[in-house]
């Protein structure tokens, strides 16, 4: 999907605020703090407010969450570059060339940054200097799309589907990257070469981050299947099958990523569900359905 020209020339403030924390105790190299995407962090949180301590522009909005590490912070841009800022002073260290919009939140591992662009690449940076180390090429990204989506017309045109926002932001785990694509494949690549280990096949876009625990890799697919899949050979341990709406599309897919914990798989599906899943089997444990709107 290309950069519009009117989001090229957006500028958004990206602000960070300053509290009473040590320099490190703040560090988060992936997406909600760790591989199985708790959202709990080692550290303790900051304990105090203090303002704000410094802002920083870029050209275009930022939907992307930030990585810190080493006392940078890297984050993306939808002016096609990723930018890493120092964490005290707010000032540019590097930036990358523009290539893409860039909705990928980074994931940082052994002085690397992983993200990915909508000019279909996974892309693998330095992280001191933002030098490129290596890219892999998917299939290319674009939105989630369907006939009449959301009831829109005309009901036989495939219609982009505004709320699908984000690209999967990816997971480093014993020497491979895995993340998915709007190309339909769940890919394991090597995080030194950007070699192809293995890829698997979903029946529709895949924009949700990947969790991984005790080897394998669990990340949900808008063809409204949460998959697991072993780490290692890329072989399906199992799927869970979620609802479908196949009349308007807005009630269908897996678009937000899971959270695994003591043996369960959370996730929230967009068929209005939130689901609690074995981690093992793919059994249903329960599931929560959100209240309809009166």
């Amino acid at each position: 999907m290309p950069r519009s020209k009117q989001a090229s020339r957006l500028i958004l403030l990206f602000t960070f605020i300053a509290f009473v924390f040590s320099p490190l105790a703040l560090a988060q190299s992936a997406f909600h703090a760790n591989l199985a995407h708790t959202g709990v962090y080692d550290s303790p949180g900051p304990t105090k407010f203090t303002g704000v301590k410094w802002t920083f522009k870029t050209n275009g909005p930022v939907v992307s969450s930030p990585a810190i590490a080493g006392g940078l912070v890297f984050i993306g841009s939808l002016d096609g570059s990723l930018y890493a800022i120092d964490q005290e002073t707010g000032q540019q260290k590097w930036k990358t060339d523009p290539t893409d919009s860039i909705a990928s939140s980074p994931a940082v591992a052994d002085g690397i940054v992983y993200y990915l662009s909508y000019d279909r690449a996974l892309y693998a940076v330095a992280a001191d200097s933002g030098a490129a180390k290596w890219l892999f090429a998917t299939g290319g990204e674009r939105r989630f799309e369907a006939k009449g989506l959301h009831g829109l017309m005309p009901a036989d045109q495939n219609i982009a589907d505004p709320m699908d926002v984000f690209l999967p932001s990816p997971a480093v785990f014993n020497g491979r990257v895995y993340f998915g694509s709007s190309d339909g494949h769940i890919y394991a690549v090597d995080a030194k070469t950007g070699v192809l280990s293995w890829s698997f096949v979903t029946k529709d876009v895949v924009h949700a981050s990947p969790a991984i625990a005790n080897n394998t890799v669990y990340i949900g697919s808008w063809d409204s299947n949460l998959y697991a899949l072993d780490a290692e050979t890329g072989a399906e341990k199992w799927r869970f099958k979620a609802g479908e709406d196949p009349v308007v599309h807005n009630q269908v897919g897996f678009q937000s990523s899971p959270a695994v914990v003591d043996g369960t798989v959370y996730t929230g599906c967009r068929d209005g569900h939130v689901y609690a899943i074995d981690a093992a089997t793919g059994v249903k444990k329960w599931d929560y359905r959100r209240a309809s709107r009166g």
